[in-house]
């Protein structure tokens, strides 16, 4: 199954979507026993080559994003273990000054 047959909306496709209405036009009936089928093929073909390309740019933005975030979230587990840390360092230390003062 294709989209609808508009050429402007598909420009690398414009030239198969006019050829298979002209095929579909030409062949009123024998097009049901298979007379269109090379080029809704290769329609199908190209939609599928144009939603790659489409999609390419799509996908290296999300990637841009998510490596953006997972940095960001890196960033901030470090910072909290090192917070972990420094109160865990500073724990003992209170304690052993308070058992001085007992």
């Amino acid at each position: 199954m294709h989209p609808a047959l508009i050429p402007e909306k598909h420009p690398m496709c414009g030239k198969y979507m006019e050829a298979l209405v002209q095929c579909r036009k030409d062949n009123r009936f024998s097009r049901y026993i298979g007379a269109c089928n090379d080029i809704t093929y290769d329609l199908s073909l190209c939609l599928v080559k144009e939603k790659k390309i489409a999609r390419a740019d799509r996908q290296a933005q999300w990637h841009d994003q998510w490596r953006k975030k997972k940095e960001e979230d890196e960033a901030r587990m470090l910072a909290l273990k090192e917070q972990a840390a420094m109160s865990k360092s500073e724990s003992p230390k209170e304690v052993s000054s308070e058992m001085q003062q007992l």
